[in-house]
């Protein structure tokens, strides 16, 4: 029987090259999962592997799993364990729990120190890191906009005037966190895990089944966001950004974490203008709506994290941003008229094909600067802003 690995540490993620690692998180997942996987496998004395799957819900979402270990009841203890460290990571995150750990700091006074578990300080470290590393197109404390606009009810179109007033409470200066302990510095700072909650739950449930003795593999999908245990192959499928039961595309993985952001289902319309539920934290309005954008990483929470942060970029920032980041992949599928564009990351040449026969597909960054092209896009998504998002 194998030792359980420790849970790997978040605190370490930020940068492009020759700056600290945006991808040092993830690959800390990576080769602690890997590890555990190859230590559990060396032990197994029963040849006939069996499988266990599991469909549940939970983070507010539909979850499906599917654990593979050297017999039955090892399976069905490993894939207990992924459930058990999913509802841990509702019960901290979930805002919609009053009584979850991250909603008892939302409630904390002003200037007033919250102890915080282990586990909630490395995923808000991790998160706020990716913030600093996407010029804040991601934001892990963007509540107040969330609130402001009724994200999470009928919808609303703020006056300008409350957007700016919101903004301040977005900002890093408005959390500190040390270490251990977090200080609410902003009387609005509302920390909203919509962007980052579910990714940090798969890493806690695919650690949870790496620390299972006997086991092989695993994939765990969440609400859409997929990740598997260790380093193994699969096969994953990107959607029509406006028929989401439509697959349109497959790729060929190794290990890591699938997340995608668009506005296809969660898009409301308010006074004749159509929401959709992406806010830019930069400038507090909805970003523009060229499709959906889908991020390879080799840790759930980058991949969610930067699935939002790069589609708030919008598809040429985000893939010149991609190509400063090795080990990160990006694909947008955009609208082309009545036919569909997809555009990659380098990385993922010959590893994506077209299901449908209107698919066009490129790969690599557009030629050009990547602040440039960061220019560019925040202006072309304030000036759709300012005249209307176009009916559907």
């Amino acid at each position: 029987m194998t030792a359980s690995p420790r849970a790997p540490s978040h605190r370490a993620l930020v940068g492009a090259r020759g700056s600290h690692s945006v991808l040092a998180t993830g690959l800390a997942l990576t080769a602690a999962a890997a590890g555990a996987l190859a230590g559990a496998a060396s032990t197994a004395t029963v040849p006939r592997e069996a499988t266990v799957e599991r469909r549940l819900y939970l983070m507010g979402t539909e979850v499906t799993l599917a654990v593979t270990a050297g017999d039955r009841p090892a399976a069905l203890v490993a894939a207990e364990r992924a459930v058990v460290a999913l509802e841990r990571s509702e019960d901290r995150l979930s805002t919609w729990r009053p009584g979850s750990e991250l909603s008892r700091l939302n409630r904390a006074p002003v200037g007033d120190p919250v102890p915080l578990s282990a586990a909630l300080a490395d995923e808000l470290v991790a998160a706020f890191a990716c913030a600093e590393a996407t010029g804040g197109a991601f934001d892990p404390a963007i509540g107040a906009l969330v609130h402001l606009w009724d994200l999470r009810g009928r919808g609303r179109i703020p006056a300008l005037a409350e957007v700016a007033a919101a903004l301040p409470a977005t900002r890093p200066a408005a959390l500190e966190l040390r270490r251990a302990t977090a200080i609410r510095r902003h009387p609005a700072l509302r920390l909203e895990e919509g962007a980052w909650g579910k990714g940090a739950g798969l890493d806690a449930a695919l650690a949870a089944v790496a620390s299972a003795p006997g086991v092989t593999s695993a994939e765990l999908d969440l609400g859409g966001q997929a990740g598997v245990l260790g380093t193994t192959r699969w096969t994953a499928t990107l959607a029509d950004p406006d028929e989401r039961a439509r697959p349109v595309a497959a790729l060929e993985l190794a290990g890591g974490s699938l997340a995608t952001s668009g506005n296809s289902e969660h898009a409301r319309r308010v006074d004749g203008r159509r929401i959709g539920h992406l806010l830019d934290p930069r400038t507090g309005a909805p970003a523009r709506d060229f499709g959906s954008l889908t991020v390879w990483a080799p840790s759930g929470l980058l991949a969610d994290c930067l699935s939002t942060g790069l589609f708030v970029m919008g598809p040429d920032t985000a893939l010149a941003w991609t190509a400063a980041h090795p080990g990160v992949e990006a694909m947008v599928l955009e609208r082309d008229g009545g036919r569909l564009r997809l555009r990659a990351s380098a990385g993922l040449a010959g590893r994506v094909r077209a299901l449908v026969p209107e698919l066009t597909m490129s790969f690599g960054a557009a030629p050009g600067d990547l602040a440039a092209s960061r220019k560019n896009e925040e202006a072309a998504g304030r000036t759709a802003w300012q005249r209307g998002p176009a009916a559907p």
